[in-house]
C-alpha cells in the first residue's frame, strides 16, 4: 500500500502526516512533529545559502523517514502564510490571462519596485458577485523565488522529489473540505489560523472561497484582544456581514482562554477542527490519544498530503 507524506513547515515545527491508500480512501498511519532551533516565520529566502541550516533541517526530514521506514521518493510541503504576499485585486477577466498577469504585477510592483519579478504567483478567483461586468475579486498568493530555492534544495538534500508546495491555511481548508464536506454545504464557515505572531482569517460560502485576510500581534497578552478585535471587524463587513454557521479554528496553539474569548463574542458556534475527522486510521494510531489531543495542528500537513494522494 502506498504511502503518501504531507510536510509542514511552521513556527520552530516540522509537522508530519502520513496517509495510505487512495484518495477515494485514505488512511491515517502516523502523525508526528519536530521541534527545531529554527524559525519558519523568518524570511527563508535569506537562508538559500546556509550550509548548517539547510543540512540541519533536511537531516530531520532524512532521519524521520528512515526512522519510519518509508518507501517513498516524494513529498509535499506547506509554508507559512507569512512566508507570502497576499492580496485581493477586482480584475476584469474577460481580456485575457496576459491582461490579468500584467495587472498583477503591476500592482505587485508598487509594492516591491525593486524585484517585482522574482516572485512566483498563483490566483484564486473569489467568485464574488462585483458591480462590473466580467469583474470578479482575485486573490493573489506571491511567493519569493528564494524562498523555493530554500525549499528545493532541502528536498534535493534529502533525495526527495517536491511534489507540491502550499500555503498553510490553503493546505488546512482543503482539509476541512475533505473531512468536513457534510458540514460546509450550504454553509457560511470562517477559518481563522493561529500562529505565531500572525493570525489567518478564510471565510467560505456553500464551499467556495470568498474573502481572505490577516492580523498581526507582537507579544502574548494581546493575542486575544486582537483576535477578537479583527473578528468584529469581520463580522461587520462584507462579505460577511454577520453570517456565518460556524467559525473553525486550527493553528500551532490553541488556548483554552482564547477559545473561550472567541465564544464569548457570541458570533457563530466555535470548533477546533480534527483533519482526520473522516478519514479512516490505523489501530495505532486510533490509541495514541495524546497525538489525537493535538491533531488541529497537523491541519495543513494533512491537506497537502490529501492533496498528493
Amino acid at each position: 500500500m502506498s504511502t503518501t507524506l504531507g510536510i509542514g513547515f511552521s513556527g520552530n515545527h516540522i509537522y508530519f502526516t502520513e496517509l495510505v491508500g487512495d484518495a477515494a480512501n485514505p488512511k491515517v498511519d502516523h502523525i508526528e512533529s519536530i521541534k527545531l532551533d529554527f524559525d519558519f516565520e523568518d524570511e527563508l529566502g535569506k537562508y538559500k545559502s546556509s550550509q548548517k541550516d539547510l543540512t540541519n533541517i533536511s537531516s530531520e526530514i532524512s532521519t524521520y523517514v528512515a526512522k519510519r521506514g518509508l518507501n517513498i521518493s516524494k513529498a509535499s510541503l506547506t509554508i507559512s502564510t507569512s512566508q507570502a504576499f497576499v492580496i485581493t485585486l477586482p480584475i476584469d477577466y474577460s481580456e485575457g490571462k496576459q491582461s490579468i498577469n500584467s495587472k498583477i504585477y503591476w500592482e505587485l510592483s508598487n509594492y516591491f519596485p525593486d524585484n517585482y519579478n522574482d516572485y512566483l504567483i498563483n490566483t484564486y478567483r473569489l467568485n464574488n458577485v462585483l458591480p462590473c461586468k466580467n469583474s470578479d475579486d482575485f486573490l493573489i498568493i506571491a511567493v519569493h523565488k528564494n524562498t523555493i530555492e530554500f525549499i528545493k534544495r532541502i528536498f534535493k538534500i534529502c533525495n526527495l522529489e517536491l511534489s507540491v508546495v502550499d500555503i498553510d491555511h490553503f493546505s488546512a481548508e482543503n482539509a476541512i473540505r475533505k473531512n468536513y464536506s457534510g458540514a460546509l454545504e450550504g454553509r457560511n464557515v470562517l477559518l481563522v489560523g493561529l500562529k505565531n505572531g500572525r493570525i489567518d482569517y478564510g471565510y467560505m460560502v456553500d464551499r467556495k472561497y470568498k474573502y481572505f485576510t490577516h492580523s498581526r500581534y507582537y507579544n502574548n497578552t494581546e493575542f486575544n484582544l486582537s483576535l477578537t478585535r479583527r473578528l468584529n471587524a469581520i463580522f461587520a463587513a462584507e462579505p460577511v456581514s454577520g453570517s456565518a454557521d460556524c467559525i473553525y479554528l486550527y493553528g500551532d496553539d490553541i488556548r483554552e482562554d482564547t477559545v473561550e474569548a472567541v465564544r464569548k463574542l457570541d458570533k457563530a458556534p466555535v470548533e477546533i477542527i480534527n483533519p482526520f475527522e473522516n478519514i479512516r486510521a490505523t489501530d495505532l494510531f486510533l490509541k495514541n490519544d495524546s497525538l489525537r489531543k493535538y491533531s488541529y495542528k497537523f491541519a495543513a500537513s494533512c491537506g497537502i498530503a490529501l492533496r498528493n494522494i
